[in-house]
């Protein structure tokens, strides 16, 4: 059963990780260095703040509550790759210490910025729709003023 969850955990598009009190890690799927490129695969043993390098400085208050027992979710850009990561940090309940699951959410960020824009275009197009309308409006009273003050 073992082999069979940790072979999931392996396949799993995301990192998932657990920390101890001191912030080592004590288990890892390998995956950080596809969710962070750069990153080295093998983290056992070794400190958060080695693993992340300068990207640790927007998880470390994530971290700190999440080991004063408060799940906590972080969105940040990672200045090494320039992908968006999104990493939930959720304490332990049995011992000390914080589950990490991290994911690329690059193209999910991308897409709901790209999303944001057509609506923003499209606001403007109906506004713009609207005033050419009433300018519309205006001007055919305007013509139709001007012919009688003509007679």
């Amino acid at each position: 059963m073992e082999a069979r969850t940790r072979a999931t955990a392996e396949m799993m598009p995301a990192h998932l990780a657990r920390i101890d009190a001191e912030g080592r890690y004590t288990y890892s799927n390998r995956r950080l260095n596809a969710v962070m490129p750069g990153r080295p695969a093998n983290i056992l043993g070794r400190p958060i703040e080695d693993a992340l390098g300068p990207a640790y400085d927007k998880v470390r208050d994530a971290v700190a509550k999440a080991q004063d027992g408060h799940q906590t979710t972080v969105e940040f850009t990672d200045d090494a790759s320039s992908r968006r990561i999104r990493a939930v940090f959720t304490p332990d309940p049995v011992e000390p210490g914080v589950f990490i699951l991290s994911q690329d959410v690059t193209e999910e960020t991308q897409a709901r910025a790209a999303l944001q824009q057509t609506r923003r275009r499209a606001l403007a197009a109906q506004l713009t729709s609207g005033l050419a309308h009433d300018f519309s409006n205006l001007l055919t009273i305007i013509l139709g003023m001007q012919a009688r003050l003509a007679r």
